[in-house]
Order: structure tokens, then sequence, then C-alpha cells
């Protein structure tokens, strides 16, 4: 059976809907094909991952659309919040001016962070950045690097990536199973046709370096023809999916991430200290030191008021080695002891990769690379095919999803009309002729 559709995205994980959704709203016929179930055993909490969602001025109508196509966002009424060792530090609550005069921030670091800057001060600030203290501009290396999909180290994080607006509203979530659900719902009332195959087992080529086809598994199965494809499954995440599919867009192999994020759930006994938390909390124990391990860790709220997700960033060359992530909980415990002696903080459950193999899990939900791999990611092998993954993305924040969705429309949208162009003027000199 042969099927067909000028475009098509391979998606996982709520990856590439908002573009699918604009794609159809251009009157393209789309289809995404989701392949969230082949890609591990991974319950929604670590779909959903730490990094919340900040909302500033780059979150369009339609952006926000998409997003509550899911599960719904809650408001942190004092915004991002840090917990060091002198205190909380909140991005948006009544003493956040105070706090940042405390912290002996650079003028233009605060103005940055605050978006009342020019494009010509911003990138002064990021020539001179090396000539600031570490003191002074500590807060816009954290923005960069908490979320970021390249690791740098502390005074170094502003090299790379994008400052996330910390001083934006900031929302979280409970993700539920439904909320793919809902979002894959969503998507077919905007026109968009839903493929979840068993397998994506081949593909097929044309001349110039162009792919042509996908062969099929499921209930739709068979060669399904296209013209433009968007590829939202990092390097690793499409060897594990198929290795042959591995091979074609990525020949030089997987990239193997230098880093991964993991989840640990807490339980913490009720106690003032507990009842006062945040739904979401970046804890730093000492600024100075790598964040990285215990010494930077994510802790949020889940549904149930004694439970609480624990998330730490580690080697991934030690995702499934028991004894580490044991150790790791327990050097996890004891900063989270001395922080709130009251919770008597104890690991209810480890991090999946505690439980599973990598044959049964594949590739880190949020990897983060080494700058060593800059060169190799984002490299699309065939003139229509368009990357959108963890491999190109600057960080783990709504607002990179959306700019790199917006620039693969803009290219798409370009293609579209060009096409339709070609094929009016085709269908003139057949009428002359």
């Amino acid at each position: 059976m042969e099927l067909g559709s000028p475009l098509i995205l391979i998606s996982a994980f709520g990856r590439g809907h908002w573009l699918a959704a604009a794609l159809a709203n251009e009157g393209i016929k789309t289809t995404l094909v989701d392949v969230s179930s082949k890609l591990g055993v991974w319950p929604t909490e670590d779909v959903e991952g730490p990094f919340g969602f900040f909302r500033n001025e780059k979150i369009s109508e339609s952006h926000l659309e998409r997003l509550y196509s899911d599960d719904p966002f809650e408001e942190l009424p004092n915004g991002f919040t840090l917990w060091m060792k002198d205190g909380p530090f909140e991005c948006k609550g009544p003493l956040t001016k105070f706090k940042i005069e405390k912290a002996n921030l650079d003028s233009q670091v605060k103005e940055h962070l605050a978006g009342a800057v020019s494009g010509k001060a911003r990138r002064a600030l990021y020539r001179n950045i090396d000539s600031l203290e570490f003191d002074q501009s500590w807060l816009l290396h954290l923005a960069h690097q908490f979320a970021a999909t390249t690791y740098q180290a502390n005074a170094w994080s502003a090299q790379a990536g994008e400052a996330l607006p910390v001083f934006s509203n900031f929302l979280t979530r409970q993700a539920t199973r439904n909320g793919l659900e809902k979002s894959l719902e969503w998507l077919q009332t905007k026109g968009v046709d839903i493929i979840r195959p068993q397998q994506i087992m081949d593909v097929s080529f044309g001349s110039k370096k162009t792919i042509t086809g996908l062969e099929l598994s499921g209930q739709k199965q068979g060669l399904f023809r296209l013209e433009q494809i968007v590829w939202m499954l990092s390097s690793e995440e499409t060897y594990f999916l198929n290795e042959r599919l591995g091979k074609y867009f990525f020949p030089e192999g997987a990239i193997e991430p230098e880093w991964s994020w993991v989840r640990y759930r807490v339980g913490l006994k009720e106690s003032f200290e507990r009842d006062r938390l945040p739904a979401h909390t970046l804890v730093i124990e000492d600024m100075n030191s790598p964040w990285t391990h215990e010494n930077l860790m994510v802790l949020q709220r889940t549904s149930l008021p004694d439970q609480f997700d624990v998330w730490m960033r580690l080697p991934t060359v030690q995702r499934f080695n028991k004894d580490y992530l044991t150790s790791r909980s327990q050097r996890m415990k004891n900063y989270l002891s001395q922080r709130m002696a009251l919770t008597d903080p104890q690991v209810l459950s480890f991090p999946q990769e505690y439980y599973y193999t990598y044959s049964q899990l594949g590739a880190t939900r949020f990897p983060v690379f080494s700058d060593k791999h800059g060169s190799r990611r984002g490299q699309a092998q065939y003139k229509n095919l368009h990357l959108s993954n963890p491999e190109v993305w600057p960080h783990y924040a709504w607002t990179a999803y959306f700019e790199r969705d917006e620039m693969i429309l803009n290219k798409l949208t370009v293609w579209w009309k060009e096409k339709l162009l070609k094929e009016q003027k085709e269908k003139r000199k057949e009428h002359v002729s």
C-alpha cells in the first residue's frame, strides 16, 4: 500500500506539535508520525523534565494554544526560585529587587536578564563578560547553563547557548499520561494526520540527495511518499529506533552526551520547611563549584504533598551504574537534610536507569553534550531533511523549541509557495499548448 503527504514530521514526546499545526494552517497537507512509545519506558515526569516554562514576549498566542492543548500550567507567584546557602533568591517576589542589589550583579547583567537592553548593548556585554568578576555575572552564567544542551564550566557558561529569561513569569505543570493524547487530538482538529507506526522500516531516496519516502509497518503500512521531512529525534534516539535509519541520517554515528539529567523520587515529612517550598526550586549548594551532581538539584513538587522529584545532572557513563546512583542519592539526602532537618528526606524510588537496561530505555531524555561535539550537531545529510531535536536546541525551554520550529516553518512556507507557483506555471503552459 502506498501512502503520501507533501510533508511529514517524525515526532516523539510532543515535539513539533506547534510546527505541525502551523504547517497545516498554511494549507499544506501535513502528517505527524509519533514514535514516543518506541523510545523507551518513560513515566510522564521524565518526559516533562525539570525546566518549567518561562513566558515572555517571544511566546505568541499560537504558542500558548499549543502549550495548553496538553496538561495545564500553573504560574509560580514568586517566579523562578533559587535556594542558595544564604537563602532563597526569588526572581519575581517582593524581595527580588533587594536580592538583586545585595547580589552585587553588574548593572548590564541585570538589564540584559530583565530584557531591557538593545541588541548592541547585549553584544557588548557578551564581548566583555570575561572582564567581570564571577560574583558580578553568576546569574547570567546560570541562566545559560541551567537548562543548556551544552555543558560549560560555571564561569564560561555564557559562551554557549542562550540565557533563559529568568525574570519572566515562570510556570510548571503536573504532567499526565493523557497530556500527549490530548495534544495529538488537538492536532487532528487542526487538520494534521496522525500515524503511530509499529516501526519505521526503511527509507527511499531520490536524486540530488533527497529523501522520497519512508517504509512504515503497523495499522497504516507500506511506502509513505513525501517531499519534505522534519526529523525530531536525536542521533542516539534514531539509532535506538532503527539502526539502519541512524546510519542514513547520522553516518558518523550517534553523539553520546557527556551528561544526563536523572530523576529521583523523595519523601519529605510534614513540616513548616516542606510546606514553604514552592512548586519548583533550584537548589545550589556552592555557587563556585561545578553545577552538576547534588551541587545543583531541582526540587519539584508532585501531586502528592509528601513526595518530591529531585533532578540531578550526572555523567552519562554512570547512567546505569546502580552503586553510583545509590551513592549520589546518599549525598543528595545529606544536603537536603542540612537544609530541612525536620523533613527527614528518604529516597522512594531511583531514576529509571536503576531499574531498566539501555535496551529498554534507550537515549536519555535530557542529554547535555560536550562542546567538542559542536561541529557534528545539527548536520542534515539531505536537502529536504530538517532537524529539530536536543542536538540543535540551545536549551530545554519552550522558547528554544518554538524558535527552531518557526525557522523551519519559514523555510517550508517558502518551499510550498514556490512549489504552488511552479505548478501554476506548468498548468498555464499545458493550457497554451
